[in-house]
C-alpha cells in the first residue's frame, strides 16, 4: 500500500511531529533522502521551528519548510501519536509511520509497531523488506533516531534486534561518533545551570519511590534554559537506587503546564497519562494540561502515580 500511494502521489509532504526529536526529524530526513529518487515534488514539513539545534547535523535539516503546501495529495508522517500534533489541516492519503503505543491510527495505511524502540527501526525494517537501498545519509538519520530514542542503547528493552540494526547503519555510513557528539555531549551552559536548580529542588516521594521535578517560569527565566533542557535531568532521576518513576510538571508561559512522566518499567507511563490527554510509550510519556495550576497538576499527578506502584506491590 505505501508504495503505491507514494507512486501515484505529486507532492509528497514528509511530516515530523511539533517540537521534532531525534527520531522525529531523524525519520522524515531518511524518508526525503529515499523520495528524492522518484524525482517527485516533495516537502520536508515541521509546524514549529527546531528549538533543538543540536539537531541540525541531520542530513536534509536545512530543508524544513513551516508552511504546509496546499497541492500536498500524500502525507507521510513520522513518531506522531495523535494527529493534532502534526499542526496541518488535511484529510487526504496519509501514510503513518509510529511506535507509540497510544497511536490514534489516523492514516490512510498504519505503519505501526509499539514493540519498536524508536520510529527509525519500524522505518530500517520498512526499507530492508522494500528493497529500499540506504544510502550514507538516510544510515546517519535513521541511527540517531535509534540512539536517541534508546538513550544511547541504555533502554533495558535493548535487544540483538537493536544492535544487529545498529551495526548495520554504521556499515551503511552512519556516523557513531558525530551522532554521539550532537545528541549527548553537546549541553549549553544554560542547561547546566538549570540542571543544578532542578536537583537542588528534587523532591523524593514516596517512600523513595517517585523522584518529583516542578518546574516554574522563574527557574527557566533565571538560567536562560529551554523548555527541553530539563528532559536530561529527568532520565538522570531514575538512575538513583530507590526511584522507579520520575516526574517533571513545567509551568508553561501561555498557561498550563506540560508532563513528562518516565518509569524503570514497574508502571505504564501511557496508562497515566491517559486521562489527561497525552500518551507515549510504556516507560516514557508525556502531556500537555491546559488550563491548571501547577500544585493542582502535581497533586493529581500524584494520586495517580502512586495508585499505580501501589497496585503492581499488591
Amino acid at each position: 500500500m505505501p508504495l503505491t500511494l507514494i507512486d501515484s502521489a505529486h507532492h509528497i509532504v514528509l511530516v515530523a511531529h511539533e517540537h521534532p526529536d531525534a527520531d522525529s526529524l531523524g525519520s522524515a530526513c531518511a524518508f526525503y533522502s529515499h523520495v528524492l529518487r522518484y524525482q517527485k515534488k516533495v516537502t520536508l514539513y515541521c509546524s514549529t521551528t527546531v528549538g533543538d539545534h543540536n539537531l541540525l547535523f541531520l542530513p536534509w535539516s536545512d530543508k524544513i519548510r513551516h508552511n504546509f503546501p496546499d497541492d500536498a495529495d500524500l502525507v507521510i508522517s513520522f513518531d506522531c501519536g495523535h494527529f493534532k500534533r502534526l499542526g496541518i489541516e488535511y484529510s487526504g492519503e496519509l501514510i503513518n509511520f509510529d511506535h507509540h503505543i497510544s497511536n490514534e491510527q489516523y492514516g490512510t495505511y498504519n505503519c505501526i509497531d509499539a514493540t519498536a524502540l524508536s520510529t527509525t527501526q519500524i522505518l530500517y525494517g520498512w526499507f530492508v523488506a522494500n528493497g529500499i537501498k540506504i544510502n550514507g545519509k538516510m544510515a546517519n538519520a535513521l541511527y540517531a533516531g535509534l540512539l536517541d530514542d534508546t538513550d544511547c542503547f541504555s533502554d533495558p528493552l535493548c535487544t540483538s534486534v537493536v544492535f544487529e540494526m545498529a551495526q548495520a547503519l554504521i556499515g551503511l555510513g552512519a556516523d557513531h561518533e558525530q551522532c554521539v557528539k550532537w545528541l549527548f555531549n553537546s549541553h549549553s551552559l544554560a542547561s547546566m545551570r538549570l540542571r543544578g536548580v532542578m536537583l537542588s529542588k528534587m523532591k523524593i516521594v514516596h517512600d523513595g519511590e517517585v523522584a518529583l521535578f516542578e518546574v516554574d517560569r522563574s527557574m527557566l527565566d533565571s538560567t536562560g534554559a529551554l523548555l527541553r533542557d530539563c528532559k536530561t535531568t529527568l532520565d538522570e532521576a531514575l538512575s538513583i537506587k530507590t526511584v522507579r518513576v520520575a516526574l517533571l510538571v513545567v509551568e508553561l508561559k501561555q498557561g498550563g503546564v506540560k508532563i513528562s512522566l518516565r518509569s524503570d518499567g514497574s508502571v505504564n507511563t501511557a496508562h497515566i497519562l491517559e486521562e489527561y490527554g497525552g500518551g507515549g510509550h510504556y516507560s516514557r510519556s508525556g502531556a500537555r494540561i491546559a488550563g491548571i495550576e501547577m500544585v493542582e497538576a502535581v497533586k493529581k499527578l500524584l494520586i495517580s502515580i502512586t495508585r499505580e506502584l501501589d497496585e503492581t506491590q499488591s
